[in-house]
């Protein structure tokens, strides 16, 4: 009875593990500048505001623009500042990206469960 009730419990939260990790694997693949592996992650349609630029595109426009911008301001740090989630299981954060130039950015991630995972629907990077 014991075995039974631990294997409930570890299937009761294993959909909390998973979410969690998708969230934890974009902000890797943006720690590593890697626009491949953040697009792993993009809704088909995604809200995307690079500094001055804000487009509603599909995924792989914006695998596009944020592999020009990685190209340009590669990572050499990234820190979440604030990480939540909403009462819907959307989740968020707002982080401190650094460039190996030096240049700062503040990024905004938001992510919502499309019944297919936590996908990113919008993905914010402006200048600090």
């Amino acid at each position: 009875m014991k075995k039974l009730s631990k294997i409930f419990l570890v299937l009761c939260f294993l959909p909390f593990t998973l979410q969690a990790d998708s969230f934890d694997d974009v902000v890797n693949a943006m720690k590593t500048s890697n626009a491949e592996n953040v697009s792993k992650y993009l809704n088909n349609n995604v809200e995307l505001t690079l500094l001055e630029n804000e487009n509603l595109c599909s995924k792989v426009q914006a695998e596009q623009m944020l592999k020009k911008f990685f190209e340009k301001h590669q990572a050499k740090n990234l820190i979440i500042q604030h990480r939540g989630a909403s009462a819907q299981g959307a989740k968020y954060a707002i982080a401190n990206y650094e460039s190996n130039a030096g240049a700062k950015f503040r990024v905004y991630i938001f992510m919502k469960d499309t019944g297919h995972g936590m996908l990113i629907h919008e993905l914010r990077v402006e200048k600090e």
